[in-house]
């Protein structure tokens, strides 16, 4: 092939990752957040999850299943916490993908950011990266009945947050050989004595919210991925 025609699929493959978040070659997807808005001290301010993110994914993966649809897909994580409603539109793709899915996480999984994780079918942490749970936060604007509409759909999700964490909490973990219900239990006192409760990257993987910490081994990360029920 000519160097100009190899040099241009380059560029192609570049533009693609860093325009649409999809390496096509590699079978990896960016998922993180393009802020366009700055904060009071002119630092990019991170948007979080968000429709954007959401409706990119799901296109993304599609396309990657297209291909092929039994090849492992590496997810590079770089979020954090953010609206719920297209956080759990990421995780049911993620969870329900043909594909084995599998999630690298850089920085922080947090909040949102924390529940996406528990999709995938192996969930890797960078080794100083952190992971964070919380009852999350909520702002509304517009009427009194408006508030308390949302206030109790709020009420209404928080059982399917801690859900999810407590399913794979009985998977591998410390806490594995508890009942579900006592799983719950005890991250509701952990969630009523602090406002965040944060772990290690080590400390998620003892609790079953995580499977392993990065060794920097690229061609295991995918291989042998752990199929979890789907």
């Amino acid at each position: 092939m000519p160097k100009k025609r190899i040099n241009n699929a380059l560029h192609d493959a570049i533009r693609a990752i860093h325009e649409w978040n999809i390496d096509v070659r590699q079978f990896s997807i960016h998922l993180t957040g393009e802020s366009r808005e700055y904060d009071n001290n002119d630092l990019p301010d991170e948007p979080g999850v968000e429709y954007q993110m959401s409706a990119r994914l799901i296109k993304n993966i599609q396309i990657l299943s297209d291909v092929d649809p039994a090849r492992p897909i590496l997810i590079h994580m770089k979020t954090c916490g953010g609206d719920w409603v297209e956080g759990m539109a990421i995780y049911d793709v993620i969870k329900y993908a043909s594909n084995p899915i599998v999630i690298l996480n850089y920085t922080h999984a947090r909040s949102m950011s924390s529940i996406i994780l528990q999709a995938a079918d192996k969930r890797v942490m960078m080794p100083h990266s952190h992971f964070m749970f919380h009852d999350g936060t909520m702002s509304v604007t517009g009427t009194y009945k408006g508030f308390m509409t949302n206030a109790e759909w709020a009420k209404k999700e928080h059982p399917t947050m801690i859900g999810i964490y407590a399913s794979r909490m009985k998977e591998k973990g410390k806490f594995s050989k508890k009942a579900k219900d006592e799983i719950i239990k005890m991250l509701e006192v952990q969630m009523e004595k602090k406002e965040d409760v944060f772990l290690t990257a080590q400390e998620a993987i003892n609790w079953g919210l995580a499977d392993q910490i990065f060794d920097g081994n690229w061609q295991k990360l995918t291989k042998y991925v752990r199929r979890s029920q789907k």
